[in-house]
C-alpha cells in the first residue's frame, strides 16, 4: 500500500469523528436521497398523468366540431405522420319494445380508441362493435330491462346488444359525458336515418402519434382552427384528476428546491468549518514535503470517496422511499404508475456529485494556500480575486444543475431569488431584534452582559440560522394552512341543500307534468329554457374584429352558448351592475355574466347580436350578473327577456336535491318521463371530494418529508454552533463560572432565537397566505390565530430541546482538555 493511500485512509478514519465531516455526510445523503425520490416519483407521476389523460381523451389530441370534420383535416394529420379515427356523438331516443330512454350515442370506426382501453362484459375480440351490434352501459340495460342478445331500436335500424359497456375513454365533454351511452359501428349510421343536416351532434377527430408529431401538429392546428372547431390536448385540457396531478407535480418540484438549498447550505457550512479545522494538518503536511498539487488531490479524493459511498446508500434509500410512496399514490390513478426512465435512477448521485465538487472545490483549493507558519500562530487564509471568481463560477454551475433537475426553471429561479433576498432581509431583522431583546436582560441576569456580548460576536451566525428557521417555518405553514383552508372553502361551497340531480332535454309540454311530479314529492326545482346561439356582432359590427387576441381566446366567442330567458332574476345569481327588467319589455334586453363582460370589455348599453339557427337576434345589455359556476345550479352566460326568445324552439333544464330516503324518486321520474336525461351528480361530488382529500394527503406527505429534512439540517447547523459554544463555555468555567451557568447561557440564547423566529414566521406566513388568497386562490383572507400561537411555541421548543440535548454540561477536566485542543 502506497504512502498516499495510507494517508488517505487515516485521514478518512480520523475525520469521521469530527462534527463537520459527519454533518457534511448527512447533508449529502439527504440531498441524494431526496433527489432520487423526487426524480423517480416525479417522472412516474408525469408519465402516469400523460397516459391517464390520453386514456380519458382516447387519444393524444382531439379536434372537436359542431359540423362534420373536413376530409382535409384527416389528410393533414396523415401527412404529419399521425394516426386518426372519427367519432360522432349525439343524443337519441333508444327503444326496446314499449320502453324508451334518451342516451348518448357514439358512432365509432376502427381503430378505436387510439389511447386507453374499452372494457366490456363479456370481453370482446374486436375493438368496436361489429355492424348490426351495440355495446350499451349498465344504466341503459337496467332501465330498458335488456339482457345480452336483446335488440334495441336506433332510428330505423335494429341492433343486437352483445356486450355491456363497463368503461371506455372518450366520453365527450359537458353533460353528454354523464349521459348513459351506447357504442355503435359507423356502418350502421346511414341505415338508422337519424343524423341529418342540422342535427345537433359533436364530430370528433381523434389523433395520436409521437410527442414531437403531436406538438408540431398542435401548433399547425392552432393557426388554422375554424370558428366551429375546438382542440383538446393533454397539456391544455386535462381531466380533473390530470390537472390535480399536474399541480401536485409542480408543487413537488418547487418544494424540493427548498430542501436541496438547505442541503447545499449545510454542505457549504460544513466544508467551510472543515477546511478551517484542517489548517494545522495542512501546514504540517506541507512542512513534511507534500506539494500543493498533492494536497488538493488528497482532499478531492476524500470528497469523491465520500460521494461514492453516499451515492450508493442515498440512491438505495431514495428508491426504497419511492417504492413506498408510489404504492400509496397508485390509488390516484385507475392503473399503476408506469416505470420511470432508467437514467432517473442516477439523478440523485449526479446532483450529489455536483454539490460536493462545486461546493468543495473552492475550500479545497484554499487549503493548498496554507502557510507552514500556521504551525506557530493562527492565520486566516485570505481569498484572492481568482478564488472569488472560482466561487462565483461554482455557485452558478450549481444553480444551473439544480434548476435543470427541477425542470421548472423560471418558477424555481423566482422562488430562489425570493428565498435569498427574503432570507438576507429576515436574518438582519432577526439579528437586530435579538440584540434589543437581550439588552434589558443584561441588567437582570447574572450572565446577561455575556449574552449581549455573544449576540454581537455571533451576529453572522444568528442572521444565517434565523433566516433558515424563519423561511422553513413560513413555507411549511403556508403549505399546511392553505391546504386546510382550500378543503374547508370547497366544502363550504357545497352546502347541505346543494342540488344532486340535473334533468335535461325537457320538452316544453313536459314541464307542467314534471313540475307537478316534483311538487307532489316536496322537491323544489326551478325550470330554465335553453336555446343554442352564437355571439356574432357587437354594436352592429362583427365582434371578432373588435376583440384583442387574448379576448378572442375566451370560450364564449368560440362555441355556441346555451341561452335562456326569464322575466325574473335567478335567485342564485347576484346583481353586479344595472337593474333587472320588470315584466314585458318593449325592446330586446339581455343580462350578461359579469366576468364575461369584463374580459370582453362589454358594458351596459352595448348591443350584442346572436345567430340562433340561422336567425339573427340583437339585444341590449341591461345588467351584469355574478355567477357562481360551482354552485351546481343551472347557470348561463346570457339571459334574454322572455318576449325576445320565447318564440324559438327550446328545451328546459332543472336541478334539485333528493335526500337519501328520496332516492327511489329518481327511478319513478325516469319511468314516468322516459325521454328525459337524469344526471346524478352525487357520484361526481364524491369523486371530487376523494380527489381533494387524497391530494391533500399527498401534499401532507411531501410536507412531512420536507419538515424532516429541514429539521435534520437545522440540527446539524445548530450542532456546529454549539461546538463553538462549548469552547466558550470551557473558557468561562476556567474563569470562575460554573457548568450550570454556562449551559443556561447557551439555552437562553437559543430560547430567544427560537421564540423570535417563530413569531416572525407567523407574521410573514400570515401575510403570504393573505396575498395568495386574494390574488391567486380567490378565497377571503382570514386571521389564523392558531398559527400565531403554534409557530412561536414550536420554534421555541425545537431550539430549546435541541440545545438541551446537544449542549451537555462540562466538567472542569473536560474544559482543560478542550482548551488545550484549541
Amino acid at each position: 500500500m502506497s504512502a498516499s493511500v495510507r494517508l488517505l485512509r487515516r485521514q478518512m478514519q480520523g475525520q469521521l469523528r469530527t462534527t463537520e465531516w459527519r454533518a457534511l455526510l448527512i447533508a449529502t445523503w439527504i440531498a441524494i436521497t431526496l433527489t432520487t425520490l423526487l426524480s423517480l416519483l416525479g417522472d412516474r407521476l408525469e408519465r402516469g398523468l400523460i397516459r391517464e389523460s390520453a386514456s380519458v381523451l382516447g387519444a393524444d389530441m382531439v379536434l372537436s366540431s359542431q359540423r362534420p370534420i373536413q376530409d382535409l383535416r384527416r389528410q393533414q394529420a396523415a401527412d404529419a405522420g399521425l394516426n386518426s379515427t372519427s367519432v360522432i356523438q349525439f343524443p337519441s331516443m333508444i327503444s326496446a319494445g314499449d320502453d324508451m330512454m334518451l342516451s348518448s350515442v357514439r358512432i365509432v370506426q376502427s381503430p378505436y380508441p387510439l389511447r386507453g382501453q374499452i372494457q366490456t362484459r363479456p370481453a370482446q375480440e374486436t375493438d368496436i362493435p361489429e355492424p348490426g351490434h351495440a355495446w350499451v352501459e349498465a344504466r341503459v340495460m337496467s332501465q330498458l330491462g335488456l339482457s345480452i342478445g336483446d335488440k334495441i331500436e336506433l332510428g330505423y335500424t335494429e341492433l343486437i346488444v352483445n356486450a355491456e359497456l363497463i368503461s371506455s375513454p372518450d366520453r365527450g365533454s359537458g353533460f353528454r359525458s354523464f349521459s348513459p351511452q351506447i357504442l355503435v359501428n359507423e356502418a350502421d349510421l346511414d341505415a338508422s336515418g337519424i343524423l341529418a343536416p342540422g342535427s345537433r351532434a359533436e364530430f370528433r377527430l381523434l389523433l395520436s402519434g409521437s410527442t414531437e408529431q403531436v406538438n408540431s401538429f398542435t401548433l399547425f392546428l392552432n393557426e388554422s382552427l375554424g370558428d366551429e372547431e375546438r382542440l383538446f390536448t393533454l397539456q391544455s385540457d386535462q381531466p380533473m384528476g390530470g390537472g390535480a396531478l399536474a399541480s401536485a407535480l409542480n408543487y413537488l418540484k418547487l418544494t424540493s428546491l427548498i430542501t436541496l438549498l438547505l442541503s447545499a447550505l449545510t454542505i457549504f457550512l460544513s466544508l467551510k468549518r472543515f477546511s478551517q479545522s484542517q489548517h494545522l494538518r495542512c501546514a504540517l503536511l506541507l512542512s513534511l514535503g507534500m506539494t500543493q498539487r498533492s494536497m488538493v488531490m488528497l482532499y478531492l479524493m476524500q470528497l469523491l470517496l465520500a460521494w461514492a459511498v453516499l451515492a450508493l446508500i442515498g440512491s438505495l434509500t431514495g428508491i426504497a422511499l419511492e417504492q413506498m410512496v408510489s404504492r400509496w399514490l397508485d390509488e390516484l390513478l385507475p392503473q399503476s404508475l408506469p416505470a420511470p426512465a432508467l437514467w432517473r435512477y442516477f439523478t440523485g448521485a449526479g446532483v450529489g456529485l455536483a454539490l460536493l465538487v462545486l461546493l468543495g472545490l473552492p475550500p479545497t483549493l484554499g487549503l493548498s494556500k496554507v502557510s507552514v507558519s500556521a504551525l506557530f500562530r493562527d492565520e486566516d487564509i485570505r481569498t484572492e480575486r481568482r478564488g472569488l471568481v472560482l466561487q462565483l463560477i461554482c455557485a452558478l454551475l450549481l444553480l444551473a444543475v439544480l434548476l435543470s433537475f427541477l425542470e421548472a426553471p423560471i418558477a424555481a429561479l423566482i422562488l430562489l431569488l425570493f428565498l435569498l433576498i427574503g432570507g438576507a432581509v429576515l436574518g438582519s431583522i432577526a439579528q437586530f431584534c435579538l440584540k434589543h431583546l437581550a439588552t434589558p436582560l443584561s441588567k437582570r441576569l447574572l450572565l446577561g452582559r455575556l449574552l449581549v456580548m455573544r449576540l454581537r460576536q455571533q451576529r453572522q451566525w444568528h442572521r444565517l440560522q434565523s433566516a433558515v428557521a424563519i423561511l422553513l417555518l413560513t413555507l411549511l405553514s403556508v403549505v399546511w394552512v392553505s391546504r386546510t383552508d382550500l378543503l374547508e372553502d370547497w366544502q363550504a361551497q357545497i352546502p347541505d341543500d346543494t342540488p344532486n340531480y340535473f334533468v335535461v332535454n325537457i320538452q316544453p309540454w313536459q314541464t307542467e307534468g314534471l313540475q307537478s311530479f316534483l311538487d307532489n314529492a316536496n322537491v323544489s326545482a326551478e325550470f330554465f329554457p335553453m336555446v343554442r346561439g352564437r355571439i356574432t356582432t357587437l354594436n352592429g359590427a362583427p365582434i371578432h374584429a373588435q376583440m384583442t387576441p387574448e379576448q378572442l381566446e375566451h370560450n364564449t366567442l368560440n362555441r355556441e352558448l346555451n341561452l335562456s330567458w326569464s322575466n325574473h332574476a335567478p335567485t342564485h345569481n347576484t346583481m353586479v351592475e344595472g337593474q333587472w327588467w320588470q315584466g314585458e319589455t318593449t325592446e330586446p334586453l339581455i343580462s350578461v355574466e359579469a366576468e364575461m363582460a369584463e374580459i370582453l370589455g362589454l358594458k351596459l348599453g352595448d348591443v350584442l347580436g346572436f345567430d340562433l339557427a340561422g336567425l339573427e337576434v340583437e339585444a341590449q345589455i341591461a345588467n351584469l350578473r355574478g355567477v357562481e359556476w360551482t354552485s351546481f345550479q343551472p347557470n348561463f352566460y346570457v339571459i334574454f327577456d322572455e318576449a325576445t326568445l320565447n318564440q324559438f324552439p327550446a328545451t328546459y333544464i332543472t336541478s334539485f336535491r333528493l335526500a337519501q330516503e328520496q332516492q327511489e324518486l329518481a327511478n319513478q321520474l325516469i319511468r314516468e318521463f322516459p325521454s328525459l336525461t337524469l344526471i346524478d351528480i352525487d357520484q361526481m361530488l364524491l369523486q371530487l371530494s376523494q380527489w381533494l382529500t387524497r391530494l391533500g394527503d399527498s401534499s401532507a406527505l411531501i410536507l412531512a418529508l420536507s419538515l424532516i429534512c429541514g429539521s435534520m439540517l437545522m440540527l446539524l447547523t445548530l450542532q456546529q454552533a454549539l461546538d463553538q459554544r462549548r469552547y466558550e463555555g470551557a473558557l468561562l468555567q476556567t474563569l470562575g463560572a460554573n457548568a450550570k451557568q454556562t449551559q443556561h447561557l447557551d439555552l437562553l440564547e437559543l430560547m430567544l432565537l427560537g421564540a423570535l423566529c417563530g413569531l416572525m414566521a407567523a407574521i410573514i406566513a400570515e401575510g403570504v397566505i393573505a396575498l395568495l388568497y386574494i390574488h391567486l386562490l380567490d378565497i377571503a383572507p382570514q386571521l389564523h390565530l392558531g398559527l400565531w400561537l403554534a409557530l412561536p411555541l414550536a420554534s421555541f421548543a425545537f431550539f430549546t430541546v435541541s440545545g438541551a440535548l446537544l449542549r451537555k454540561r462540562l466538567t472542569l477536566d473536560q474544559c482543560y482538555r478542550l482548551l488545550r485542543a484549541h
